[in-house]
């Protein structure tokens, strides 16, 4: 008998998984593609080469961040608008469009698999679960469900999946379920330590840069309890970095005694996106990010704004302090 509480609908995915013996399957994930989206990517690969189908891995505009590259050089992706297949599935996106302008043209995929709190089922077969901390952990708890064994290196890309979105499993989304099946993957081939050296003690010098600036741009706002930090575009060409070495700087904020929502507003294209962090789930805010057409989870979320944050930084800060009033 297993310690945890599995989820359900693992019968249904694997008997989908089953039909598909033969077929060309499209994976797809979000744009700027993260450690979950990736390594649900690779392992729904591995799953549905299992059964027989002939899956082809998408990866809008090829980018995948500095600290990730390691984990696809083994693996090819194609352009989503190139591919030709009989059916698509979708993994950790909670939104379609979330994959790119693309996806407005494709017709409904068959499957996805997903756990962000603000996602829509748009699929045929949605297997959600706002519940879980990734959608790695998802995929893990249905392979193990069925006592599927997995290669070291679909345990790596699961475990990547699990860590990356627990925050090194320091997330309130953290749950027993969550460090069992990570246990398990590392008992499968998962290297813990070689994982946190290169996801987080591998950074380009240049990134240190940004971080500097970052740091000396933070904000504080409604007696300290919220904290943001703007980068510029001028910010990221000086110091020769891009906006993926934005990630985890909202961390730095977070960590402030008395900050609840720390924030990070950047120029991105010749718009400003704006990522929150919290520590309280009770904060929500994820219905914030809605509000503004973004999404997330009930403690990170992000959203784009068509406009520049100096315009909107007075009604987004008044804004996110009446969001705060109404859920302390």
């Amino acid at each position: 008998m297993s310690i945890i509480e599995h989820f359900s609908g693992a019968e249904s995915f694997f008997s989908i998984c089953e039909q598909l013996k033969g077929k060309r399957v499209g994976i797809l994930g979000h744009l700027h593609p993260d450690g979950d989206c990736i390594g649900a990517q690779i392992a729904m690969r591995d799953i549905l080469i299992r059964f027989g189908a002939i899956p082809l891995m998408g990866l809008a505009e090829n980018k995948v961040a500095t600290n990730l590259k390691w984990i696809v050089r083994n693996y090819e992706f194609v352009q989503p608008e190139e591919m030709t297949v009989d059916e698509y599935i979708f993994v950790d996106c909670g939104v379609m469009l979330r994959a790119g302008d693309f996806a407005k043209k494709l017709p409904q995929p068959l499957m996805s698999i997903d756990h962000h709190v603000s996602g829509e089922k748009f699929a045929q077969h949605n297997f959600f679960y706002p519940e879980s901390a990734a959608t790695c952990e998802v995929i893990t708890d249905f392979l193990e469900q069925r006592q599927w064994e997995v290669s070291g290196a679909i345990a790596t890309a699961l475990y990547v999946g699990i860590v990356t979105d627990t925050g090194k499993f320091s997330y309130s989304s953290t749950t027993v379920r969550t460090l069992f099946l990570a246990a398990k993957l590392a008992s499968q081939g998962a290297n813990p330590h070689r994982i946190f050296i290169e996801i987080y003690q591998n950074e380009p010098r240049e990134k240190f840069a940004l971080i500097q600036r970052f740091l000396t741009s933070l904000g504080f706002y409604v007696d300290g309890t919220i904290c943001v930090g703007r980068l510029t575009e001028k910010d990221f060409i000086e110091t020769g970095t891009t906006a993926d070495d934005t990630e985890g700087l909202v961390n730095f904020p977070r960590t402030i005694k008395g900050v609840r929502v720390a924030a990070i507003a950047y120029d991105r294209e010749g718009k400003t996106r704006i990522s929150l962090r919290s520590d309280d789930p009770t904060l929500r805010l994820d219905l914030f990010a809605a509000k503004f057409l973004g999404g997330g989870h009930f403690c990170a979320v992000a959203f784009t704004i068509n406009d520049s944050y100096e315009k909107f930084e007075a009604g987004f800060i008044s804004s996110l302090r009446a969001h705060l009033d109404a859920f302390t």
